[in-house]
This record gives structure tokens, C-alpha cells and sequence, in this order.
């Protein structure tokens, strides 16, 4: 695999500072594509698409980036459109690492119009020549934006500076090796013994509990202290918070967040569940998760004495029905399961709702225990005893509360996630630093300024800083359901931003939005609902934008075109609806929030306008 970092993104991002940047800081060489058509054609860009049209200038551009593709050890600013071309993309994907740099459209704009105004020089910004601007670039970024959502990595440099942008790249090199390496089944490809790269390519580790550069509530970049981490673990030795106990009416339950736990399964369950030492193990998963963590977790369990038996669903949503409910029992029977043996779900949501409902009717009721394998089922599904499948009519229509055993969580297999699946499941991280929980306000500020410090080296992959905020979130969801695990009354309250947020996930047929990016949206609309009825402040509201923002959570959903009327009606069929109406929670600010029906339909419908 090359090294080459291919710099992606609308005009006006930063693409070409961070690109000078970055390659000063790695020793590689620096390509600007429009200056090397320039410097080929001895023409200007603006020149070529005013006398020879778009056409000729992309075929340009892709003769170019074909060359650039020969040669190594290169970082490569990108025109913004050089993604429209599939070839090009592929070209990109295949000779190196593609990181999009994002930024709002009003930021562009500002930019833009900053630096024709330093210039003096509009033509080289043809973008602003238009009668409106700001839509203009709306509109383009809006028509690109799924080919930008390719990249192997996304940075957000609204709030960045130069230099921290390309601090971050750096940073993630690491990561982006690892990726390629298990994509190509391969064990890597260091660079060149004694090629003036060689040392380079091992010389930007990822730091254990490193906090690292961090955004401050004002929305300014800062650094904050190490923690004293003490000496890193070897590879093979698994490392955890000690156990978050969990206490439900049918017992209690112990909660691990750590690394190379599913290396260690065995050693691990037999610490917190000595009882099942020398049963029967039932593995449930799918075929994108089990090829990549069964076999981990089948050895580590033989290894201990337990007997293993695996089995992969379809991977997606529609795995979680009676048909498949039916073949797992079939499973299960075969392989003669008994009421002491294990189930363990190995997965995320889909794999984890469906194996504890499984587990709750094989026999009255086996022990099952949750491996979650990405972040929004660590924070979230894993914990709290929902179980369940879906009814043609409806979601999650049949199931069942039933605790697990355990909840063991490896944030190792984050790294695993596709971008857009690990930004989404820090929206439910989020929220659970604005409700208060069982807590108190200053408990929750804390929390969610611990967020606004850290989101750098969280969205960077710092594995013991993520285990530690993921324990410090599962702690609020899991003293809510201590006090409510019926979801009588205070539970409601983990409902902040899905009556939005599934309205939209249901009108994009839950294939356009990915859960925790509806989820997003809708804390958005909620805040903004609040503010409108007057429960917070514009400045509320504003800050937690921000910090959704900046782990690339979207925040509208207005490149979707989804159907108004349609939300409307999904949102009276939600699930809070008592008496005919939709239970809002609204947030006052950090740390409170307050249920209430008392929601008129003209605000409701205002705010959707707006998130449209």
C-alpha cells in the first residue's frame, strides 16, 4: 500500500495550508493538482474552464492524478471536484489514504470571500461570483457530499487552526495502516528499510490516555495536561476500568469497558461469572463482525474450558425477525443447550437485541452475555435489558426485558468501524451529557465539558480515553434504568432527541440515516424546539451543535429531501405517545430537562422546516 495522503473537500476547507503543512511535518513531497495543471499547461484554471469548458478541465485533472498515482510519499491537495469522477476515486483509494476535510457551508463562505478580499482576485474564486453565493455552495457541497463521505477519515476545520488539522492527520496515520492492513488480509507495508521514510512511518503512535488537544466551551482549541497513565500494557494483557455494576430486579449485573478483553474472554467471564466455568458457550453474530472477532473469542474460551459453538446471522436489520428467531432455536437445540450454558452476542444492536431475546425464551430463559463491537451499542443497547425482533407493522414490536449477565465491552474493535458508524454513536455519548440522569446538574456539566475538551482525541482514537468516557456515559443510562427499568417514568428521559430523530430515521427507511446520526439531528431539533418554546437559551443551543459538529455528527437533514408530512405522521405514532400525545423532553440546559405534552403542533411543525 502507498503512502500517499490525498487531501478531499469543498473549496475553501483548507486543503491546500494543511496540505503544505502535513507534508512538512511527515518529510513527504507536496502536490497541488491545480497548480500542476497550471504548471503543464502553462494556463490558469479559471483560464481552462472559461474557454475549454468543464469537460476538458476534468479530463486534465484525471490525467494528472493518474501520474501523481506513479510516485509515493506524496500529500496531495485535491481540486473540490475531483471526486465526481468514479475513476478517480478509485485511483485515490487504491495508491493511498483519502481524508476529506469538511466545513459548514458558512464557513466556506467567510472564507472565501477573506481571502479574495487579501487577494484582490475574485476570478480565482468563481464561486462567489455568483447572485447568491452562500446557496450556490450550498447547493454543490450538498450534491458531493456522498462522494466526500467515501474518505477514509473526515476532519471538521471549522474551529481548526492549520497546524491542528494537520497534527490530526498525523495522528491518525496509525489507525489508517491498520485499516488497509486488515482490509488486504495482509500484515502491512512498512516502508523501505533505510528509505529516508522508514523511520518516519513508526514515529506518531497513538497515546494511551493521552487527552490531547481539546475543544473548550467556547469552541477555541487548547491543550490540557496528560493524566498520569502509568506504563502501557503489553498487546496480550487485557486492561479495564473496574466493573460499573449495573442492579436490575433480577439481580445485578457487571459492565467492563477495557482492551483486549475478547483476547482474555475466558479469563475475564470466569472472574465475574465463576458459575459458568466448564459450560457450554453459544456464539451469536454476523457475517461482518464474526469473521473478524469470532475466532478471538472462540480460542480464548476454548482456552478456559469452556465448549464453543458459533453461528452468524445476516448482517442488518432484517436479521432481527421470527424466521431467523426460529433457526437459532433450531441451533441452539441442536447443539443441546442447556439453562446453565452461555449465550453471548457478538455485535452491535441488531446482533445484540436479537441474541437476548433468543436467550430469553430457549428454555424460560438462558444467561447471555453482550461482547458490543461498536460504539453505539456499548453506550447504549447493550445496556438496559431490552431485548427483541421485529413485527411486519412495526420495530422492535416482540421482545422482551431481560438483563444480561455481563456487558464486555473491547473498544479495540472500534478501530474495526467504518468512519461514518464510529462518529455516529458519539450522539448518544452526547445526550448523555445534557439529561441529568440520576444525578445533578454540575455532575452533568462536567461531563459534557469533559466532551467539549476531548473530542480531538477521541475522534483520534485514543482507546483509553474512550473506555473511560464510555464507562463515565454508560453511567448515566445505567443509574436511569436502576431507578426505571420498566420505562414508567424517569427512563423516558434517554428519549431526548429520538422523537426527531426516529421520525427522520423512518423517512429515510432506515437506509439514508444511520441511527445515531438521526438521533444527532434530532437532539438538535429538540434543543431548538426548547428554545423556541422558551424552556433554554439560543446559547444552549448553539453549544451543543458545536460539540455534535465536532465529532461530525450532522445536525440537519437538509441534503435528504425527506417528505414533511410524512415525519409529521411517523411522530405520532412514536413510542412516548400517551393519550394522543407526543411526551417531549426538552432540554433548560445542561443537566435538565423537562417532559411535557404541552407542545404545540405549529412549533413542532417550525423547528422539522428548519432541521428540512
Amino acid at each position: 500500500m502507498k503512502e500517499n495522503i490525498f487531501l478531499v473537500g469543498f473549496s475553501g476547507t483548507g486543503k491546500t495550508n494543511v496540505g503544505r503543512t502535513l507534508s512538512a511535518l511527515l518529510d513527504y513531497e507536496y502536490i497541488d493538482t491545480d497548480l500542476q495543471i497550471e504548471a503543464d499547461t502553462g494556463r490558469s484554471v479559471t483560464a481552462i474552464f472559461a474557454e475549454d469548458g468543464e469537460p476538458a478541465f476534468r479530463a486534465l485533472e484525471s490525467a494528472i492524478l493518474e501520474k501523481i498515482c506513479e510516485s509515493n510519499y506524496q500529500v496531495v491537495a485535491t481540486g473540490g471536484g475531483i471526486v465526481l469522477s468514479k475513476e478517480n476515486r478509485t485511483a485515490m483509494t487504491a495508491n493511498g489514504y483519502v481524508v476529506c476535510l469538511e466545513a459548514r457551508p458558512e464557513t466556506i463562505y467567510v472564507r472565501l470571500m477573506l481571502d479574495t478580499a487579501n487577494r484582490q482576485d475574485a476570478a480565482n474564486r468563481p464561486l462567489l461570483k455568483s447572485d447568491d453565493p452562500y446557496q450556490r455552495i450550498s447547493t454543490m457541497k450538498a450534491e458531493r457530499a456522498r462522494y466526500y463521505a467515501e474518505a477514509d477519515w473526515t476532519i471538521h476545520t471549522d474551529f481548526l487552526a492549520t497546524e491542528e488539522v494537520a497534527s490530526e492527520i498525523a495522528q491518525v496515520l496509525p489507525l489508517l495502516r491498520r485499516r488497509s492492513d486488515k482490509q488486504r488480509g495482509g500484515a502491512g507495508s512498512p516502508a523501505t528499510p533505510g528509505s529516508p521514510h522508514a523511520a518516519r512511518q513508526g514515529s506518531l503512535p497513538f497515546h494511551r490516555g493521552h487527552e490531547g488537544l481539546s475543544l473548550t466551551a467556547a469552541s477555541s482549541w487548547a491543550k490540557e495536561p496528560d493524566p498520569v497513565a502509568g506504563p502501557v500494557a503489553p498487546a496480550s494483557a487485557p486492561s479495564d476500568d473496574s466493573a460499573l455494576v449495573v442492579q436490575t430486579s433480577q439481580g445485578s449485573y457487571p459492565v467492563l469497558f477495557g482492551e483486549n478483553l475478547l483476547a482474555n474472554l475466558g479469563d475475564v467471564l470466569l472472574k465475574y461469572l465463576p458459575q459458568a466455568a466448564n459450560r457450554k458457550a453459544f456464539i451469536i453474530s454476523d457475517d461482518q463482525v464474526g469473521p473478524l472477532f469470532a475466532p478471538t473469542v472462540q480460542g480464548a474460551l476454548e482456552k478456559s474450558g469452556f465448549r464453543v459453538f458459533v453461528y452468524q446471522v445476516p448482517a442488518g436489520e432484517s436479521s432481527k425477525s421470527l424466521t431467523q428467531v426460529s433457526a437459532l432455536y433450531d441451533w441452539l437445540a441442536a447443539g443441546r443447550a442447556e439453562r446453565k450454558d452461555l449465550v453471548l452476542a457478538l455485535g452491535g444492536g441488531v446482533v445484540g437485541d436479537l441474541t437476548g431475546f433468543v436467550a430469553s425464551s430457549w428454555l424460560r430463559g438462558l444467561p447471555f452475555v453482550q461482547l458490543p463491537t461498536t460504539l453505539l451499542a456499548m453506550v447504549d443497547s447493550s445496556v438496559g435489558g431490552k431485548t427483541g425482533v421485529n413485527h411486519p407493522t412495526g420495530k422492535n414490536l416482540i421482545g422482551a426485558f431481560y438483563p444480561p449477565q455481563a456487558v464486555i465491552a473491547d473498544v479495540l474493535t472500534l478501530t474495526h468501524l467504518p468512519e461514518r458508524a464510529r462518529r455516529s454513536g458519539w450522539s448518544e455519548v452526547v445526550k448523555h451529557g445534557v439529561i441529568p440522569g440520576t444525578g445533578t446538574e454540575q455532575a452533568a456539566l462536567a461531563r459534557f465539558e469533559r466532551l467539549e475538551r476531548n473530542v480531538f482525541a477521541l475522534n483520534t482514537g485514543d482507546m483509553a480515553l474512550t473506555a473511560s468516557i464510555l464507562r463515565e456515559s454508560v453511567a448515566v443510562k445505567a443509574g436511569v434504568v436502576q431507578e426505571d427499568e420498566r420505562e414508567m417514568g424517569l427512563r423516558i428521559t434517554l428519549n431526548y432527541g429520538h422523537t426527531y430523530g426516529h421520525a427522520l430515521e423512518a423517512a429515510g427507511g432506515y437506509t439514508q440515516l444511520l441511527h445515531g446520526e438521526a438521533v444527532a439531528i434530532g437532539l438538535q431539533g429538540a434543543a431548538r424546539l426548547a428554545e423556541l418554546l422558551g424552556y433554554c437559551s439560543p446559547e444552549f443551543v448553539a453549544r451543543q451543535k458545536t460539540l455534535l459538529e465536532a465529532f461530525g455528527l450532522p445536525t440537519s437533514a437538509r441534503v435528504y429531501n425527506f417528505d414533511r408530512e410524512k415525519i409529521l405522521a411517523s411522530m405520532k405514532l412514536d413510542k412516548k405517545v400517551e393519550a394522543g400525545a407526543v411526551r417531549w423532553i426538552l432540554p433548560r440546559g445542561i443537566g435538565s430537562v423537562e417532559v411535557t405534552r404541552a407542545v404545540p403542533a405549529e412549533a413542532v411543525a417550525q423547528v422539522l422546516e428548519e432541521l428540512l
